[in-house]
């Protein structure tokens, strides 16, 4: 295992992209850390492997040691990169630990193949919006050069010397306090007990959310069902092909409404968890600091146990919420007027997959500093 203040760059990719590049992808990483190595003299290490225990093990080691400054996280982005719940969260955990230290900058993102929307500031999906604030690489014009050509190893080199720019600036920040506010008509940034404050209160209403989006599913699953016993009765009727169509475009019309709502519910859920998740994250790491005879800590015990609640409360729901997202796929099938309607609902029981590990990574940590 590499030490951590090896430099370390993890790369999240998915593998069928890779096959379909011929192992382009792969290539690049150990490209990047063979020029990385020719600049600095000092090795870059690369993760690329996600079954392998080693990207685990140093990922959860760099993460929980508050990434020192030298560890890079580098998604390649691609249109199947966002459909992979894996990627997108490790996007969202490495994000919000990132922030939480003033190291925005060792998110690097490398635009591979265009996606729609990543250009756009105001996209719905959380994710797509994290990479898209970044300065990420853009390479959707040089993946299809020659990997030997000129062009194609200038940009190599770019890329590295830029990530050995970015340690040298992450090398001198200091990560931001997080402390108790003394004085509430002071201008300084929240304190530990605002931030406690705020994720409390904020908490019943994520609960209700997520309510309303439990109940707005249910609303939704009554109308196929029921159009889907019209479609048996249509069948029996002899009305073939044209019944079926003409109930679907039933359907369409009926659930048009709950959609647009689920998808207003998926997006601020996730909104707000993803903007929070940094302030979070310098609670826990404030209390591992400060250690188990502090008064901030005992503060923070009660805080604690209403996040690991919420969090078991949100896991009894993902399953349910996993097999709605599953289903979605055959029915966007039946008809192009169901297709823009199975996109939001499949935004938006993403959106809440996503949330749902923001908070698991609270859990997880605050385990972590309190057994």
């Amino acid at each position: 295992m590499t030490t951590n203040n090896d430099a370390a760059g993890f790369w999240s990719y998915t593998h069928r992209d890779d096959e379909i590049e011929d192992g382009r992808i792969r290539r690049l990483a150990v490209k990047i850390a063979n020029e990385f190595e020719a600049i600095t003299a000092e090795e870059l290490h690369v993760f690329l492997d996600k079954t392998d225990i080693k990207w685990g093990d140093e990922w959860r080691n760099r993460i929980d040691s508050a990434l020192t400054g030298s560890t890079f996280f580098m998604p390649i982005i691609t249109p199947r990169f966002f459909r992979s719940e894996e990627c997108r969260r490790e996007v969202l955990t490495f994000s919000g630990h990132a922030t939480s230290l003033g190291l925005e900058e060792l998110l690097l993102p490398i635009l591979y193949i265009d996606v729609p929307g990543i250009k756009k500031e105001d996209t719905a999906d959380d994710v797509m919006a994290l990479i898209s604030r970044r300065q990420y690489e853009d390479w959707t014009q040089l993946r299809l050069e020659d990997e030997n050509s000129p062009k194609y190893r200038q940009a190599v080199h770019r890329l590295a010397v830029r990530l050995v720019e970015i340690l040298e600036r992450t090398a001198e920040i200091e990560p931001p306090p997080v402390t108790l506010a003394e004085d509430p008509e002071s201008e300084e940034e929240p304190g530990m007990l605002e931030m406690m404050a705020d994720a409390e209160s904020a908490l019943p209403r994520w609960s209700e959310t997520m309510t309303e989006f439990a109940k707005t599913v249910g609303v939704i699953g009554e109308a196929v069902k029921e159009t889907v016993a019209e479609m048996a009765r249509s069948d029996a009727r002899g009305a073939g092909f044209a019944g079926r169509l003409r109930a679907t475009h039933q359907l369409a019309e009926q659930i048009k409404s709950p959609v647009e709502k689920l998808s207003e519910l998926g997006e601020q859920y996730s909104t707000e968890l993803v903007k929070i998740d940094p302030g979070v994250l310098g609670i826990i790491r404030q209390v591992e600091s400060e250690g188990p005879e502090s008064s901030e800590t005992e503060q923070a015990k009660e805080f604690f146990k209403v996040i690991r609640e919420f969090a078991q409360s949100g896991r009894r729901n993902m399953q349910a919420y996993q097999d709605f997202s599953d289903t979605l796929q055959g029915l966007a099938g039946l008809s192009k007027s169901m297709r823009p309607l199975m996109g939001k609902m499949r935004g938006a029981a993403q959106q809440v997959l996503d949330g749902q590990a923001v908070i698991d990574e609270w859990e997880r940590r605050i385990d972590e500093v309190t057994s």
